[in-house]
């Protein structure tokens, strides 16, 4: 029914189907000490801490572990902060032995689907309606979680914002 000839042809003709797939591994992130306790960063704006990497207090291939499987593991307790000044405690490290981008947020897989209809009118007029969901299946995708190891929220990717279906429906005309 491309033509569109008659009432069924405007009807059934002109309609068009889209879609878009995402599947994305998860992103690395680096867990981070959380604080300054040797003041190495002292004086630099913005970081206080937030650059400084905790040791590791686990031999357990981390790099491969899912955030459910490391907050399984231990969690945080996986990492030791550091301590600052020499003490019988402490051994007064300024930095920390994690590596960079050590752990990694989960995946991303989404659908994205949308269905137009066109109808032609007399001389070269057009109707077009557009219907779109992105996030068809309203799967949650998190975000990178927290990688503070001193924080309450460590490897917590629930209060980061994944985002919702959205649907949206647009109606345009061309002459």
């Amino acid at each position: 029914m491309r033509s569109q000839q008659g009432v069924l042809g405007k009807i059934v003709g002109g309609w068009q189907f889209g879609s878009f797939f995402t599947l994305q591994s998860g992103a690395p992130f680096t867990p981070l000490n959380g604080s300054d306790p040797t003041g190495a960063l002292a004086g630099i704006d913005g970081l206080v801490g937030n650059a400084i990497r905790p040791m590791l207090n686990s031999d357990a291939d981390l790099a491969s572990m899912t955030i459910q499987e490391l907050i399984a593991a231990g969690g945080s307790s996986l990492f030791r902060t550091l301590c600052g000044m020499p003490s019988a405690t402490c051994p007064g490290e300024r930095v920390g032995n994690a590596p960079r981008n050590l752990l990694r947020s989960d995946g991303i897989g989404n659908i994205d689907l949308a269905l137009t209809k066109n109808t032609r009118f007399a001389n070269d007029q057009n109707i077009q309606i557009r219907f779109e969901m992105f996030n068809a299946t309203n799967t949650r995708n998190f975000g990178i979680p927290d990688g503070r190891v001193n924080s309450a929220n460590f490897l917590n990717q629930w209060a980061t914002d994944g985002g919702a279906r959205r649907v949206w429906v647009a109606l345009r005309y061309t002459f």
